[in-house]
């Protein structure tokens, strides 16, 4: 690894960033301010895709661009050693590199930079309850003579839109107006320029600063062009020829690139004296009249480097206390701090979406509709008492004829498309089944499936072939004819995901690809393209979902659906012929036709009947997909292309496999344990990396394949071509485990963190999106195997599982996994702490069994190398902490 942990709470330190390509995070507790920042400084502030407060950032600019680094200049002179030349001075700018090393922890950066004669600290937070970030410099004189330094502040201000970077960049700064204060700059834009419709603007963007106890600068250079003068940001005028400084706003001033560029006064620093530099940096949407009272209120909160201090130590305490949730500990320092990072992830894609890194130069913010579910993984681990709230609004982004929004805001708000384009992702309707399946058997909750909620309605019909031009609905909820608020239950909302996909199938009569599926890469295939990868999930859903209806009978005997919905359940009064694909394409159609205007009626369907409905569609897949899309190469095909083709299998010598198409094959049980042990030999012949040890998410199939998807196009080894793809990788991992192939499943999810703690990633702690063909990792933070991580080892290695609230313990642990002798694990259940501690035999052999546990004092013997506690058994213990020891042997 490039960095060294310096304590158990997951602060670490890297020595000569320079040499990598490197960023960090920075955002408050709602993620109304993100920031980026690199050991460079280099980064941007922003609130969302229309408010930046510096100019927006992507990987290529951390290390190219001046004019995206906060920076600082000191001007150094030793006042009793005459300068060489008259006049000169030494000039030390902080966003070049030096004798430089990062400590980053949660949530904060510092780069501590050692010069022949000062000590510096460069230290960025934001405040976890402000809409600021502070930057803290520390000088400190480590010479034995005095010295004399004047500093000034570089901070650029953008003050508009991402889009206005290449569009009209020069005619929106002509809106631009600048007002002073003795504290720092305030840049009021007088409109938002777009020309599908100018705006007023209502936001301030600011820079403030101070010295020690409040002391303010003494002039500023309020724009780019007085800054350089007829210099360029690599000499400055007013670094290297001492411009003077104006304290008051000049006409000349509006409508330029505005700077936050503080002079602060000249500074006498004794040997060992140190001295601390404060800029407060963010936006606020200010009062009609332009005033800044309330962002000076804000400053008035900081204004102090004891305020400071105290708003950093409580930052520090909230984000340890947000981790604190679910605690692992596996008795080593490297691996416990690693994890305390990779729990971190979802977090912050929550806060940032998929977007605002620098490598996520793309979308406007928000998360995807598969990112929601897949976080909701590790949200019900961590925060179970949240996640019903959050499964039945995310439930409401759901249409009628099954597809759903595709992005979600902050706010919780569904969009259509980031990019208005009307399309449809296929594996969409798997995966809220999945972490439904999870909340469910976590708190027994059967009532959850019964709970109506909205449906939301846009401008697309009949799954997006369709628009509808006269659409002019500000709530985008779905109306009945009569015009009402239609609300189906949860559970009727998962069955028209899943059956209107079970008979949206192509040619081979397996489920459509659309415009893509989990793999964004296959994109090209929408008229023809079909997959098999995810139609084996489909069908391990309508399955699965029937062991929760047989329970339910238990309290009902049948349930109440929209009228239109007996269309697609055709095996209670009307079977087809499910091999016959065209049948299905006209079951289909007559539904979404019926269901552009809906009745709002209901009627009652049997469980018994919907049941046997569910298992008739999930027996025909299982054994079509299972038989038909096996290939002779040992393992499975995933995918037909726009030609109608298959994709996969031996051609010419060369092979095409896919590892998604395995994955899911496994994880959905269809695969019988002979083809994933054949799998799996196929995996590791043509999709490990036998230098970086990981897998890879395809062979190198050789050429540009239009009929199926742009992710062919890319260089071998990167992104969706070939990359060691992260989330499918501990999909894999999962699949395995689900199986009882403990080894296998081990040696792939091992591999992550082999491959991420390996100096070649060249990263922080952190599961990154992918790794490619030098093992370098990519795409830092915002990715779904995070949650996936800790999901599998949670539910599968360390095998603490429920159904319907009964606990299983079932870990599925090798001596591989121990550091020492034991693992421990806390986590929340029912408002209590759970605290579970798997002990292994000194004397246990390479796999280990459970002989047994303790609850409290209380012996629990093993039945089938499982544990079992019966939630009221749960529920009857007093204590807070629930303790249970697990021994193995």
């Amino acid at each position: 690894m490039i960095y060294r942990f310096i304590d158990d709470n997951g602060t670490f330190v890297v020595e000569n960033p320079k040499v990598y390509n490197l960023y960090f995070p920075l955002v408050n507790k709602k993620g109304t301010l993100l920031s980026s920042i690199s050991p460079n400084l280099a980064g941007d502030i922003k609130k969302d895709n229309e408010h930046f407060l510096t100019p927006p950032v992507s990987i290529t600019d951390i290390k190219t661009n001046l004019l995206c680094r906060r920076d600082f200049f000191i001007a150094c002179s030793f006042p009793q050693k005459p300068p060489k030349k008259p006049g000169s001075k030494k000039i030390i700018r902080l966003s070049y590199p030096y004798k430089d090393k990062v400590e980053a922890g949660f949530l904060y950066h510092k780069v501590i930079k050692e010069t022949k004669s000062l000590h510096i600290e460069i230290l960025n937070f934001i405040p976890y309850n402000l809409d600021v970030e502070i930057m803290w410099v520390k000088i400190v004189n480590k010479s034995s003579q005095v010295m004399q330094i004047t500093p000034t502040s570089f901070i650029p201000l953008y003050g508009r839109g991402e889009k206005n970077l290449r569009d009209h960049r020069h005619v929106s700064s002509l809106l631009n107006r600048i007002s002073l204060n003795k504290y720092g700059i305030f840049l009021k834009p007088t409109l938002v320029f777009d020309e599908k419709g100018h705006k007023l603007n209502k936001m301030t963007y600011f820079c403030l600063g101070f010295q020690g106890c409040a002391n303010p600068p003494i002039g500023q250079f309020p724009t780019l062009d007085y800054f350089c003068g007829q210099e360029d940001l690599i000499h400055p005028e007013a670094i290297e020829k001492n411009t003077k400084p104006v304290n008051k706003i000049q006409d000349e001033f509006n409508g330029k690139e505005a700077v936050g560029a503080f002079r602060f006064a000249k500074k006498r620093l004794k040997a060992k004296e140190e001295v601390d530099y404060f800029l407060i940096m963010g936006m606020n949407k200010s009062s009609p009249e332009g005033t800044c009272e309330k962002i000076m209120s804000i400053f008035n909160q900081i204004n102090s480097p004891q305020k400071i201090q105290h708003s950093l130590k409580k930052t520090k305490k909230y984000w340890l206390n947000c981790l604190s949730q679910i605690n692992f500990d596996f008795k080593d320092k490297n691996f416990n701090n690693w994890l305390k990072w990779v729990k971190f992830q979802p977090v912050l894609r929550k806060l940032f979406g998929c977007s605002f890194l620098p490598h996520f130069d793309y979308g406007k913010g928000g998360r995807g509709w598969r990112d929601l579910w897949q976080d909701t993984l590790t949200l019900l681990l961590t925060e179970p008492g949240k996640a019903k709230k959050l499964i039945l609004d995310s439930f409401g982004g759901i249409r009628i004829d099954g597809t759903n929004a595709t992005i979600i805001t902050k706010n919780g708000n569904f969009i259509s498309d980031r990019n208005n384009i009307p399309r449809v992702w296929m594996d969409h309707g798997v995966w809220p089944y999945i972490s439904l399946r999870l909340y469910i058997n976590r708190t027994a909750d059967l009532d959850l499936l019964n709970t109506n909620i909205p449906y939301f309605k846009d401008h697309l019909l009949m799954r997006a072939s369709q628009i509808d031009y006269s659409f002019s609905q500000k709530d985008y909820l779905l109306r009945t004819k009569n015009n009402k608020v239609y609300k189906g239950s949860v559970l009727e909302h998962i069955l028209l995901q899943h059956l209107t996909s079970f008979f949206n199938v192509g040619k081979h009569n397996i489920i459509r690809l659309n415009n893509a599926d989990w793999n964004d890469g296959l994109d090209m295939a929408a008229k023809h393209g079909e997959s098999v990868t995810f139609s084996f999930m489909y069908a391990h859903n309508l399955r699965d979902l029937c062991f929760f209806l047989e329970k339910l009978k238990v309290k009902i005997k049948y349930v109440h659906l929209l009228e239109e919905s007996i269309i697609l359940l055709d095996q209670i009064n009307n079977p087809i012929d499910y091999k016959n694909f065209k049948k299905k394409q006209e079951i289909l159609k007559k539904y979404l036709e019926k269901t552009k205007k809906i009745s709002g009626k209901k009627i009652k369907i049997t469980l018994d009947d919907l049941i046997y409905d569910l298992k008739q569609k999930y027996k025909h897949y299982s054994q079509w997909l299972g038989k038909k899309e096996w290939l002779k190469g040992n393992f499975f095909n995933g995918y037909y292309d726009n030609k109608k083709k298959r994709t996969e299998g031996i051609f010419k010598n060369r092979v095409k496999m896919m590892l998604s198409s395995q994955v899911f094959a496994i994880m959905s049980q269809i695969a019988t344990d002979r083809q994933v042990k054949k799998t799996w030999g196929s995996i590791k012949k043509h999709l490990k990396d036998k230098n970086l040890g990981g897998f890879r998410l395809n062979t190198d199939f050789g050429l540009l394949y239009l009929d199926l998807g742009r992710a062919f196009s890319f260089s071998y080894g990167d992104k969706e071509n070939g990359a060691i793809f992260n989330h499918m990788a501990v999909m894999l991992g999962f699949a395995l485990y689900s199986r009882g192939f403990i080894k296998e499943g081990w040696e792939v999810i091992s591999s992550l963190y082999k491959m991420a703690v390996n100096k070649r990633a060249e990263i922080y702690p952190m599961i990154p999106e992918y790794f490619n063909n030098q093992g370098r990792g990519l795409y830092f933070y915002l990715t779904g195997s995070a949650s996936w991580y800790v999901y599998a080892l949670v539910e599968e290695i360390l095998g603490i599982k429920f159904s319907l609230g009964d606990m299983i313990l079932q870990p599925k642990l090798m001596l591989s996994n121990f550091f020492k002798n034991s693992i421990d694990i806390e986590l929340p259940l029912n408002n209590k702490r759970l605290k579970i501690s798997f002990i292994k035999d000194k004397k246990a052999n390479y796999r280990l069994k459970v002989e047994k546990a303790f609850l409290g004092n209380k012996i629990i013997p093993a039945r089938d190398n499982k544990l079992f506690i019966e939630k009221e058994t749960l529920k009857k213990i007093g204590k807070k902490i629930i303790n249970i020891r697990v021994l193995l042997k």
